[in-house]
């Protein structure tokens, strides 16, 4: 997906966002888009980002010791 940024706009904002919180997704996102990092802490206005799908996130399931 890409998005087009708005006035104020910040790259871990975005991410939280659209990608509900999920951790790596802001590293995934700069490898999806070379130089965004250079572009520093609020991104110009009218930048458009690809938002790439995030892998599955691994079995998260948990252990129960006493049933």
């Amino acid at each position: 997906m890409k998005y087009r940024t708005k006035p104020g706009d910040m790259l871990d904002a975005i991410c939280h966002v659209y990608y509900d919180g999920r951790p790596g997704a802001t590293e995934l996102v700069l490898e999806a888009n070379p130089g965004l990092a250079r572009q520093g802490a609020v991104i110009p206005d009218n930048t458009v980002i690809e938002l790439p799908a995030l892998p599955e996130p691994e079995d998260d399931s948990t252990v129960v010791l006493w049933e």
